[in-house]
This record gives C-alpha cells, sequence and structure tokens, in this order.
C-alpha cells in the first residue's frame, strides 16, 4: 500500500509536468509567443515544476528533510546520472557559452545554498535572494540569446523540439496546463505521503528517502528528455537543460518555497551533501569545457560517481554494502 502510494504520485508528478509543459507550449503558440520566451519562460522555468509543488508540500508538512533532500538529490543525480547516461547514448556537446553561463549559474546557486546550510536555515531574506538571483539569470539568458539564430540558441532550439508535433487547440492546450496543474498537486501530495510512510517502515531517515526516492521522481523527467534528445542528437538541449534546472530549482523552487515557508536545515544535509553538490557542479565544469563536450568516457565517469554517492548515502544510513565500497 506505501510503495504504491509513492509510485503513483510519483507517476503523477511526471505525467502532470508533461502536460503542463505541452499545454503551456500549446497556449504559446496559439498566441504566437516569441520562441525565445517560450524557451526561456515556458518550457525552462515549468521543467521544475516537479520540485516546486513536491517542496512546497514537503514544507508545508513540516518535512524539510523530504523538501531539501530531494532537491539536493535530484541535482546530484541530474548532473551525474542523467547527464552521464545521455552522454553514453551520443556524446554531449557543450559550447563555451552554455557552460560559462550555465554552469557559473549553477556553481552560484549551490554557493548560496551552502551559505543557508552554514545559517542553518533557508528564512525568507533568503527566499527573497533567491528569487531575485532567480530574475537575474532570467534577463542574462534573455539579453545574450537575443537575435541569435535557433542553431546557436538553446532556449530557441528548445521551445522547437517541445513544439514539434500537432498543435493543440486553444481549449485543448488550456485544458492540458490545468489537468497538469491538477496532477502536480496531487502527486506531490501523495509523494511526500508515501515517502514518510516509506521511511518509517523501511526504518530509514528521511532525509535519506528524500536524496534516493524522493529524487528520483523529481528526476524523471528530466531524464526522460535527455535520453531523448541524445537519441535524436539535440545534445546542446540536454546539457543546457540540465544546469540551467539546476540554477532554477535552486534559486526560483528554493526561494518560492522558503518565502511561503521557511525551512530548517537538516544537520546531515548541512553537513555533507550540500558540499558534494557544489563539488559536483565545480568539477563537472572543465569536464564539459573539454572539446566542448562530453564524451562518452567521461559520461561513463558521471555514473560511476553517482554509483558512488549512492552507496555512501546507504552507508550513512547504516545498510550493509559490499566490500568493493
Amino acid at each position: 500500500m506505501v510503495h504504491g502510494i509513492l509510485i503513483a504520485g510519483l507517476l503523477l508528478v511526471l505525467i502532470g509536468s508533461e502536460l503542463t509543459i505541452r499545454g503551456a507550449v500549446g497556449l504559446a503558440r496559439q498566441f504566437d509567443v516569441p520562441p525565445l520566451i517560450v524557451g526561456i519562460v515556458v518550457v525552462a522555468v515549468l521543467t521544475v515544476m516537479p520540485e516546486l509543488f513536491v517542496t512546497i508540500r514537503a514544507a508545508t508538512m513540516g518535512r524539510p528533510e523530504l523538501a531539501l533532500g530531494g532537491l539536493i538529490g535530484a541535482n546530484i543525480l541530474n548532473l551525474l546520472l542523467v547527464m552521464g547516461l545521455g552522454a553514453l547514448i551520443h556524446p554531449m556537446a557543450s559550447p563555451p557559452k552554455v557552460v560559462f553561463r550555465d554552469g557559473s549559474a549553477l556553481l552560484l546557486a549551490c554557493l548560496g545554498l551552502i551559505g543557508c546550510a552554514a545559517t542553518g536555515e533557508v528564512s525568507r531574506v533568503a527566499g527573497a535572494v533567491m528569487v531575485a538571483a532567480f530574475a537575474a539569470y532570467v534577463a542574462l539568458i534573455f539579453f545574450t540569446e537575443w537575435r541569435r539564430a535557433p542553431e546557436h540558441s538553446v532556449p530557441l532550439a528548445r521551445a522547437m523540439f517541445r513544439s514539434e508535433g500537432k498543435i493543440p487547440s486553444l481549449t485543448g492546450s488550456f485544458f492540458l496546463m490545468i489537468l497538469g496543474f491538477i496532477l502536480l498537486a496531487l502527486g506531490a501530495h501523495l509523494s511526500v505521503l508515501g515517502a514518510i510512510h516509506l521511511a518509517t517502515e523501511l526504518g530509514w531517515s528521511e532525509t535519506t528517502i528524500g536524496l534516493i526516492v524522493i529524487a528520483a521522481g523529481l528526476s524523471s523527467p528530466k531524464l526522460v528528455l535527455t535520453l531523448w534528445a541524445a537519441v535524436r542528437s539535440h545534445t546542446t538541449i540536454a546539457v543546457g537543460q540540465l544546469l540551467g534546472a539546476g540554477a532554477f530549482s535552486l534559486t526560483l523552487v528554493l526561494g518560492l518555497t522558503s518565502l511561503i515557508w521557511p525551512l530548517a536545515f537538516p544537520a546531515a544535509l548541512a553537513a555533507r551533501d550540500v558540499y558534494i553538490l557544489a563539488g559536483v557542479a565545480l568539477v563537472l565544469m572543465p569536464l564539459l569545457a573539454m572539446r566542448w563536450r562530453l564524451s562518452r568516457p567521461r559520461g561513463i565517469l558521471l555514473i560511476v560517481a553517482y554509483g558512488c554517492y549512492l552507496a555512501f548515502v546507504l552507508w550513512r544510513q547504516g545498510l550493509p554494502l559490499p566490500h568493493s565500497f
């Protein structure tokens, strides 16, 4: 029963995320919104809707371990496992603009998270700063992408990639978007509820459940998009999407959540995982800068690194691991 609630919640989050984006892109195309705006505001921002709904729900239920654990764990999973799997399918192009702009934004967001961990909370003041940082990041993307051709613009290419296929009607797009938001809200509630019961059933901490289980659910939309983009050789979209989504989640998602409901920073996350996330973001930049692409061998390295991190989290929980770990 517990597993069913959790799985149902995570599936609803995945489905709701896709329906919301499809509906929003459909509405944007019906009103002839420029592709650049669609790529930045509609697609990129809505990509982190699963994180927003689940993080807010966990925070309002008084579960900061699940809120912050899911957010941190999802970013680590995206940067290591998801990006590594994408590179394994097809080497991932990583232009200098994407590495320096989006990678630096992610790294700065990680440093801001470390600052919150040092204070022991994510306060409303910190949330306001994060939202302001998000606005500045969006403005930077807009001005650096203005007048660029689609093949040289990640947001433009992202918008066109997600806009392929039949255009839904105005009513259909609106219905898809509203239905997506409803499924996201319901899925977020069931995910958090299922995670709480699963932690009790297994005797695990909610921090561990957040870092592993909730993180996997939040990353599933990025995994699907990245693998699909890699299969179709749209790798620039994938790299920019993962780096940008990380920066968005640590600014917009965490900022809005803390403005609504300030979060106490769990000691375990403050002592280790925030530094691991920042370290991953830092190490990833030179890996992406090597010939401006992420090769298959480096993709394998990222996958192995995530395996090691997962083993570390389980070992910290007290579970026995093979001697090779």
